[in-house]
């Protein structure tokens, strides 16, 4: 009988292991939040194989490239020693040990929040085997244990000893349990290692086929051995003995490769190609973790658990933490065939998704994949339980659901939601893509049964106050009134409300006996007596300034009122007082959730676990799991840049006192938290430039340019939710005065402004000096001056009564010339006249002869050129300078152009005719030998 039971009892746990590992691996589930860390993030190589945590709450990675550190906000990366890959690594009190090959040695943050590295093993270099390798790091009491396959490294942190223990080729296994030290050997004898002692505990029995422990866990009073395909063993009677569980089945056909014991108790596996087994205390399977619900490998080489129970996975690629204790659980639609949650329900113990794919349900508080509801393809609107049986308000109408079957009652396009018609339960108001109509209950079947005259907008937010008023809000036309009239058939009126301000994303909402309109401004309640809607200040909480997001409002049976904002989701319920509102927050922030505009959906499934629908899957929250713990913000790093040449870091304990070419400063702040769901927000301050607080930004570092010279102070605070940080983080720094503006530089300012004063005095002195004996020399100077000008002024009228004269003597040269041309003209008509009595008067007649005299005088000629000799006397000699060709004709002929005479005027002065003058001019154009285009005048007038 006990046999049989036995048998049994297996059977039964291998068939729900089975069970559980074919829907587990097939199907999507609910899990905890992941936070996907890929190398390009972390800035190294893929692989990673160790993670721990200091006392600050950084987390630290074991990467084939170096020492990987996370704040919380950024990355950063210390290469190892000869850049080869870390294996291990351990936080053991203010220092992360590392081991990789042939090195093994501590690092330590220094003042300017830098790791430094110091190395153990170069006191015994020459010692370390050929291409030996760390692979596990242990702390205990003052000790340090660095173990390879060959060899144990004690080091001792209080004298910096290091000593070893070799077993080669025995290949040492180093574990830790509680605060005990074991060892696995490949001889398969297991020791409790104590004072440098090796214990003998129990002896692998060689027909088990174990070569090597993967870990040992305190279990049940007792140790338990963790193997690489063959499960978990008990440790009894220096033996082991198997532990049979209902994992055993899974675990038999997985290769383990690291495997943990969480603090309550439990165990998480990272296998070789199935991601993570999650095994109660109890040896039950509780999830499994994989690609193909969240983790971004399946290879997983190490876990760790942090100090807010996160579980880290090393991976052959990449990084993932699993917020293991969140509050949230998530369901991702990672194939496409869920789609967008945008209604839920619980009814008759299943639940109830409807998504824009169709309708799934499942058993309610598990964790089965979702089964599809066939007939409801298309898009799901809402559900609505409605005595005792639920319909769901589709794109194609309204279908009445019986457990997984679905039903068409009514045929209406675009069914958005349904009302109950007060004081007539056998009646629904239903709101449409054009309007709304009325269903009613036949024989415990709703069925369609008409639609409603006189309103044929789309009615997505619709409320009933009582059996006539209905409530109508369209996000671009406004809220609208309608009066039904007493056989439901139509409209008696319908009021456009007036002065109230449409909103994108608006929603109207019925809270008990109250209807609130919410837009951009605020909740807004209506007023009974003059049906308008007033600003509620108190509701209005829930929406913060510059938080809207939606007007959508959801009102639960708990009687919590539910708002969706940019950065988080707000609820607000009754207090422990009467009309006392508590009001509370989640932060999960819209890029989480992703809905559609408008669209948000929350459903209680429990007292106080809820369904959030997002874009391609759902959220479950529970809000007794939240915590409400504050947190602290953290100070990492500031640099300075000088010159924009370099940046360097500095110490973030101290006081700075910076160059004034250092006047670039850059500060660097993290919350070390790694919930995937929660979002930092930073604030500062630099008190000494402005002492206003900034607003509020997500990003975790701030630099300030080129500050001018004086003392600042600089604060930054951080904000989840609506929480802020219970410390402010604070660093005083001083940028010094340039050179030029030094206590020396002003005090020999000052000496050089006085030796300059004396200096001008001296000069000025001097110059006074000086400038009386100018004035002595002007004065003198000026007195000659007058007296020269009066020599000059007596020489210039001198020179004017000549110029005078000799413009006077000009002009009686003219007269006189003229004169004789006139006279030698009358002479010539007088001669002229006396011919035509050519027998009185003849060539040899006395009359004749003495005009002829008279004419061909050249006593005339002499006289004229004695007088322009008087007048121009040099004009004769600078004519025969430049032309020495001229005959002495040539220069009377030029002296006549120079008095500016026609050549009409010019052949009577020479007897001669007025061809003959024009020949002589041609002549002396020759002999001048002046260009076509000069005028014989001008140049003569210009010699």
């Amino acid at each position: 009988m006990l046999n049989s039971t036995s048998l049994s009892f297996e059977r039964y746990y291998k068939l729900s292991a089975i069970f559980f590992l074919v829907f587990q691996f097939l199907y999507p589930q609910e899990t905890p939040p992941i936070i996907k860390f890929s190398a390009s993030e972390y800035g190294a190589e893929n692989q990673n194989w160790d993670v721990t945590e200091n006392h600050q709450g950084n987390i630290f990675v074991a990467n084939n490239e170096g020492l990987l550190e996370y704040n919380g906000s950024r990355w950063a990366l210390y290469p190892s020693v000869h850049s080869a890959a870390i294996r291990s690594l351990s936080s053991y009190k203010d220092k992360i040990y590392t081991g990789s090959y042939m090195e093994f040695g501590f690092w330590t943050k220094i003042n300017n929040g830098v790791m430094e590295y110091h190395s153990i093993s170069k006191s015994i270099k020459e010692e370390l085997f050929e291409d030996e390798i760390i692979w596990n790091i242990e702390g205990l009491d003052k000790y340090v244990i660095f173990q390879s396959y060959d060899r144990l490294y004690f080091y001792d942190t209080d004298s910096k000893e290091l000593n070893f223990t070799t077993d080669k080729e025995n290949n040492y296994r180093l574990f830790k349990v509680g605060q005990k030290i074991y060892l696995q050997k490949y001889d398969g004898r297991i020791f409790n290692l104590e004072n440098g002692t090796e214990k003998l505990i129990a002896t692998i029995p060689k027909n088990l086929n174990i070569k090597f422990l993967l870990n040992i866990f305190s279990a049940n009073d007792g140790l338990v051995v963790l193997t690489r395909t063959k499960g978990l063993y008990k440790i009894k009677n220096q033996t082991l003995e198997k532990w049979n569980l209902p994992a055993d089945t899974l675990l038999k056909n997985t290769r383990v490769f690291r495997g943990i014991q969480l603090r309550d108790n439990s165990f998480m596996l990272g296998t070789i190609s199935k991601g993570i087994v999650s095994i109660s205390k109890d040896g039950l399977i509780t999830s499994i973790i994989n690609q193909t619900n969240g983790l971004s490998n399946n290879t997983v080489l190490n876990l760790f658990e942090d100090a807010n129970a996160n579980i880290w996975a090393a991976l052959d690629n990449g990084l993932d933490c699993i917020n293991r204790q969140s509050y949230i659980r998530e369901y991702n639609d990672r194939d496409g065939t869920f789609g967008t949650t945008y209604a839920s329900i619980t009814h008759k113990g299943k639940l109830y998704i409807g998504t824009n794919q169709g309708l799934f349900y499942k058993n309610v508080d598990s964790n089965e994949r979702l089964k599809f509801i066939k007939g409801t393809e298309g898009q799901v609107w809402s559900l609505y339980a409605a005595n005792d049986e639920l319909l769901c308000g589709h794109n194609n109408g309204v279908f009445s659901i019986d457990d997984n079957k679905a039903s068409l009652v009514a045929h209406v396009d675009g069914v958005w939601d349904f009302r109950t018609i007060p004081n007539q339960p056998d009646k629904l108001l239903l709101g449409h893509y054009s309007g709304l109509a009325i269903m009613k209950n036949e024989g415990s079947v709703w069925k369609l049964s008409h639609k409603i005259e006189g309103f044929e907008i789309s009615s997505r937010f619709f409320e009933i106050l009582d059996t006539h008023e209905v409530w109508v809000n369209h996000e671009t036309k406004g809220i609208y009134r309608l009066e039904l009239n007493n056989d439901l058939l139509s409209f008696d009126s319908v009021t456009l409300i007036p002065n109230i301000e449409k909103s994108k994303g608006s929603g109207i909402l019925k809270m008990g006996n109250d209807l609130l309109y919410t837009n951009r401004k605020g909740i807004f309640k209506l007023e009974p007596n003059t049906k308008k809607f007033a600003r509620d200040s108190t509701l209005s909480q829930l929406i913060p300034k510059g938080e809207y997001l939606s007007g959508k409002l959801v009102f639960d049976k708990k009687e919590r009122l539910w708002s969706f904002n940019q950065n988080h989701i707000a609820y607000t319920q009754k207090g422990p007082l009467n009309n006392m509102l508590d009001f509370n927050s989640i932060p999960i922030e819209n890029n989480w959730r992703e809905m559609t505009l408008s669209f948000e959906n929350i459903t209680q499934l429990d007292n106080n676990k809820y369904l959030i629908g997002k874009t391609n899957g759902y959220l479950l929250i529970d809000l007794d799991k939240i915590p409400n713990k504050s947190h602290q913000l953290v100070m990492d790093k500031v640099m300075v840049t000088k010159n924009e040449n370099g940046t360097k870091n500095v110490s973030k304990f101290d006081e700075g006192e910076f160059h004034y070419n250092e006047s670039t400063i850059n500060f660097n702040y993290s919350v070390p938290q790694y919930s995937k769901y929660t979002n930092v927000n930073y604030q500062y301050q630099l008190e000494g430039l402005d002492d206003s607080w900034s607003e509020w930004t997500p990003t975790p570092s701030i630099t300030f340019e080129k500050l001018p010279f004086g003392d600042y102070v600089f604060r930054a605070r951080s904000k989840i939710g609506s929480h802020q940080s219970m410390n402010t983080i604070q660093y005083r720094f001083a940028i010094a005065r340039p050179f030029y503006l030094s206590n020396t530089a002003l005090l020999a300012y000052t000496l050089l402004i006085f030796s300059l004063g004396f200096l001008v005095h001296k000069s000025y002195k001097s110059y006074y000096r000086r400038q009386n004996r100018k004035a002595l020399l002007e004065n003198q100077r000026e007195i000659q001056l007058k007296y020269i000008k009066s020599e000059q002024e007596m020489v210039r009228l001198t020179n004017e009564k000549l110029n005078q004269e000799i413009e006077n003597k000009n002009s009686e040269l003219a007269i006189s010339t003229m004169s004789l041309v006139k006279r030698n003209e009358l002479l010539r008509r007088v001669k002229k006249e006396l011919k035509k009595s050519n027998e009185l008067f003849d060539k040899t007649h006395p009359v004749i002869k003495l005009i002829d005299k008279n004419l061909n005088s050249s006593k005339d000629r002499k006289i004229f050129m004695e007088a322009f000799n008087n007048t121009d006397r040099e004009f004769l000699t600078r004519a025969k300078e430049l032309h020495p060709n001229l005959s002495s004709n040539d220069l009377k002929f030029c002296a006549y152009l120079r008095l500016n005479l026609s050549s009409k005027e010019i052949a009577p002065l020479l007897n001669i005719s007025v061809k003959s003058v024009e020949v002589r001019r041609s002549r002396l154009r020759k002999k001048l030998d002046l260009k076509r285009e000069m005028k014989l005048t001008d140049y003569i007038l210009s010699i």
